[in-house]
Order: C-alpha cells, then sequence, then structure tokens
C-alpha cells in the first residue's frame, strides 16, 4: 500500500490557558479510538488551532505523496514526540516579563495517509497552494478549516502531541533560533 503524509505544526507564545486547551487534546487520546471518535478529537484540535490563528508566530506544514517520503517524514514527527531531538535538556524556567524573555509551545499532528482514496485526493488538493502563500496565515486556516475531510478508515497511522508539557519546560527565543527548529517559518 503506498502511503501520502499530511503534518502541521504550530508555535505559539506560552499561554497558560491554550496550552492547557491544547494539552487537553493530546490527553484525551485513549489507546483504542474509532474512526469517529478520532475525528471528534481532531475536529475539536482543530477548532481551537484555528480560533488561536491570530496567535501563530511560526508554523510549517508539509503534504507529500511520495510513498518513501512519506513513511520516512512520518516517523521523524513520530520521533519528536518520542526522542529528546526536540526537547529542552534542563528546564527553562519562568519567563521575565521585564525582561522580554518570551516562552513558545508548539502542537503537532501528522497522518500517514492511504493513496488513491478520497481522503488522499482531498487532502491534495487542499494543500495545493500557491508557493508564495504558503506561509500565509490565511492558508494554514484553510488547510486547517478543511481536515474534516479525513476519514480515519483511510488513515494508516497518526500522531497528535504538544511540547512542553510544562511551563518550566517551554521553549525560549534562543530555542527557537536554533538550527534544529529552522524548519518553522514566521507566519504572516
Amino acid at each position: 500500500m503506498l502511503r501520502s503524509i499530511f503534518a502541521m505544526e504550530l508555535c505559539f507564545p506560552f499561554d497558560a490557558g491554550l496550552h492547557a486547551i491544547l494539552r487537553a487534546h493530546v490527553r484525551a487520546q485513549p489507546a483504542g479510538m474509532g474512526y469517529q471518535d478520532k475525528w471528534s478529537l481532531y475536529r475539536a484540535a482543530r477548532e481551537d488551532l484555528v480560533a488561536n490563528l491570530p496567535r501563530v508566530e511560526r508554523g510549517c506544514w508539509d503534504y507529500f505523496d511520495d510513498d518513501e517520503r512519506a513513511d520516512n517524514d512520518y516517523r521523524m514527527w513520530v520521533n519528536g514526540m518520542l526522542t529528546d531531538e526536540t526537547a529542552r535538556t534542563s528546564p527553562s524556567g519562568s519567563p521575565d516579563p521585564y525582561r522580554g524573555d518570551p516562552r513558545y509551545m508548539t502542537f503537532t499532528m501528522a497522518f500517514l495517509i492511504q493513496q488513491e482514496t478520497p481522503t488522499d485526493q482531498a487532502v491534495a488538493n487542499l494543500c495545493n497552494i500557491p508557493e508564495q502563500r504558503i506561509w500565509e496565515r490565511q492558508s494554514f486556516a484553510r488547510i486547517l478549516g478543511g481536515l474534516g475531510v479525513l476519514n480515519f478508515a483511510s488513515v494508516q497511522s497518526d500522531v497528535l502531541y504538544h511540547i512542553p508539557r510544562d511551563e518550566d519546560w517551554s521553549l525560549t527565543a534562543e530555542d527557537m533560533s536554533h538550527p534544529k527548529f529552522q524548519y518553522l517559518r514566521p507566519v504572516y
């Protein structure tokens, strides 16, 4: 079976309220979810992401219909959750609001989709955005708003995660300037 990949990651300034909302979506994933339960979980996450899209500073999204790349990229996204690759090695501590010491958080979702299914075709159409508009907030909104086309019977695997788990481990401006975060582009 050939596969495609769709993945999106959004980077927000750390906000305790939004952090709690996004963390709740991640924690709402029981081990044995049915297709409808997954669709509902992702719909709720998408709605919260769209509602907070004006706050996004950086992000990325990918869609590829090359089987080998889909498999490799999906494993890379999963490893972002399972390894220390994107995590801090020590707590960042609380930000100092008087020193312009911002903190950040990310939210990621990725789907390995069976090729040549209506879901794959719909996601491909959704992601058919001119290159000069890829990083526009409006493009992220279009994609997030349209992801209701996902039929989880055509999704081989999916992952949803949020960094950091706790505010003390939030990402700093220095973290965000590290080469490992270059894939996150300014969203305008």
